[in-house]
């Protein structure tokens, strides 16, 4: 199979270890606009709306975050579905976009926003991340957790997912999460959703647990 026509998953181990300028030519053809769309929805969550440079900007530190400790993220990837190399990136852009404006607000918003648990129960499904944490772990983390929240089902569950990131990702509180158009919720719907997805999350990945998974999704007011 041509290289340059494999499937996305395939070219990112591919460009892992190559410096082939007409692999990377299709893998940054490939990439560089689902980087952008994460890049503009989280500008416009930070700025209410966007500008080309940012996004430029942004993208450009996508593809650096790619490329540091010798590539080590493409090189620890390992496909877990159809295309979930893009998953994986979507998720990449969105914290290497959340730093960008962290690093410009840090006064305004008092430093970073720390990764939070909703109560004991759900503290395995997200964890707090350390500094020693390295940073590969933290992505392949959020890939996992985007990946079961991409396949839960129910008609809110596109919802809860956007729910779920804007809190634990790009972290935002329930009050915050509730003013925004598409929410459609309070601020204790937004809790309730947050805490219902969390313990959903937490039985999906219990390896002991033998029951059918328990649906997230249902509408909160």
């Amino acid at each position: 199979m041509d290289k340059l026509k494999a499937p996305v998953n395939e070219l990112a181990r591919t460009c892992a270890r190559s410096a082939d300028t007409a692999e990377w030519a299709e893998f940054l053809g490939r990439c560089a606009p689902v980087a952008a769309l994460v890049a503009i929805r989280v500008t416009r969550i930070w700025q209410g709306n966007t500008t080309a440079s940012v996004v430029d900007d942004i993208v450009q530190e996508v593809f650096l975050k790619l490329c540091e400790h010798e590539r080590r993220i493409l090189r620890e990837f390992r496909p877990r579905g159809e295309d979930s190399f893009l998953a994986l990136l979507r998720v990449v852009a969105a914290s290497v976009a959340n730093d960008y404006f962290r690093r410009q607000r840090s006064e305004k918003r008092g430093g970073k926003v720390a990764m939070m648990v909703l109560d004991e129960e759900s503290s395995n499904v997200v964890p707090v991340a350390s500094e020693k944490d390295p940073e590969v772990q933290r992505v392949v983390l959020f890939s996992e957790l985007d990946h079961k929240l991409r396949s839960a089902p129910g008609s809110t569950a596109e919802r809860d997912r956007t729910i779920f990131w804007l809190y634990y990702l790009q972290g935002l509180t329930a009050d915050e999460i509730a003013r925004l158009p598409t929410s459609g919720l309070s601020a204790k719907g937004v809790e309730s959703a947050l805490r219902r997805i969390t313990l959903w999350l937490r039985k999906e990945l219990e390896p002991t647990k033998s029951e059918a998974p328990v649906e997230p999704s249902g509408e909160t007011s």
